[in-house]
């Protein structure tokens, strides 16, 4: 899903810029253009479905979200090729999670919706990607419902490593329903917030869907420092337009933080199932959460950071050798979002949002 290319020329321009580990939260509280940026970050924003959305309020009110307005009307478009409406982040390298929650992301045609990394050197580019849409007419899946509870929504899982814009290969892919954690084809049209993450490590990619796993690749995959898209784009494969007037994608936040390449974690991790292992509850909550990890896990460190001040809290003097549940008092912590960051002794990371009521 190769960018235009004012986009690609902005990639060029900065690849020189070093960034090796990067944590960044971004919960899109602030009014306009996000601040407190990594150094030598920036966002950028394409308007070409819906241009009407022309500035950095209009994307970020300031209310905890960031939304992506899109319309049907095609004849608006500012790109009559393959236009987008979305907003960029530049940007991280490999041996990063990337994350997303957002509701709204899959539409009834016209248009598919993405969190994909890029960058363009010449000719020759890198990407990483979770594309979904109602119904890939290109997949070779037969034609099925796409409304809950007995629909599904279809999505592409891509990688491709210093591949040629004219062949687009060398590429890993695969076409195939979106799951739940018992094998369900599930549809992700139903007006519910969905967490979109990428595992990008230089050795595998790990695609998931609500903390399902939904594929993992280990040849082609992309390097090199990148810009995150997160959006939408109208594309052959997402068909036509079965609705009208407007949509919006509403983001509630966007995160990175730093993994390590699976061949410095040891065949213990590269042969694990890979697998949601902390559940946090209840959550919202106004006092207490209640934290369970795998019976065949063990925590290392467990942080709480403030999603506005990103201020650490260390969890102390928790045992995981028992099934009983960890218990973290937050009555006394200001109301608003936290992540839960667990380091697992596998050298897994695993973060989960908290909203204390």
């Amino acid at each position: 899903m190769k960018p235009k290319f004012i986009s690609i020329f902005i990639t060029v321009f900065f690849c020189t810029i070093a960034i090796s580990q990067t944590t960044y939260i971004e919960n899109f509280n602030s009014k306009g253009y996000p601040d407190n940026l990594p150094n030598g970050s920036y966002w950028l924003f394409y308007n070409d479905i819906h241009p009407i959305q022309n500035n950095w309020d209009a994307f970020i009110p300031g209310d905890g979200n960031a939304y992506i307005t899109v319309d049907a009307d095609k004849s608006n478009d500012t790109d009559l090729t393959y236009p987008y409406q979305a907003i960029v982040f530049g940007g991280i390298e490999e041996n990063h999670r990337l994350e997303v929650r957002m509701k709204g992301a899959a539409v009834d045609g016209g248009l598919a919706a993405f969190i994909f990394t890029y960058t363009q050197t010449g000719s020759i580019f890198n990407e990483v990607d979770i594309e979904v849409v109602a119904q890939d007419l290109q997949s070779g899946i037969p034609a099925h419902d796409i409304f809950p509870p007995n629909g599904w929504t279809d999505a592409r899982f891509n990688t491709w490593r210093n591949a040629n814009e004219f062949t687009e290969v060398p590429f890993t892919g695969s076409q195939k329903p979106v799951i739940d954690a018992n094998n369900n084809k599930v549809s992700l049209i139903d007006n519910e917030f969905h967490t979109y993450t990428i595992d990008w490590r230089e050795d595998k990619v790990d695609f998931f869907i609500d903390d399902v796993l939904q594929e993992s690749f280990n040849t082609n995959i992309a390097t090199g420092w990148s810009e995150v898209i997160i959006g939408y784009r109208n594309l052959p494969w997402s068909g036509d337009f079965r609705w009208s007037g407007e949509h919006t994608m509403v983001i509630d936040y966007f995160k990175i933080e730093p993994l390590e390449a699976l061949r410095a974690l040891g065949t213990d991790f590269v042969n694990a199932k890979l697998e949601p292992e902390i559940s946090v509850y209840p959550n919202p909550t106004k006092d207490k959460i209640s934290i369970i990890i795998a019976k065949n896990s063990k925590a290392q460190k467990m942080e709480l950071m403030n999603a506005i001040s990103s201020k650490v809290i260390q969890i102390k003097d928790f045992e995981t050798d028992t099934n009983l549940p960890i218990v973290a008092d937050i009555t006394n912590y200001a109301k608003g979002v936290y992540f839960l960051k667990t380091t697992l002794n596998n050298g897994r990371i695993i973060t989960k949002k908290i909203i204390k009521l």
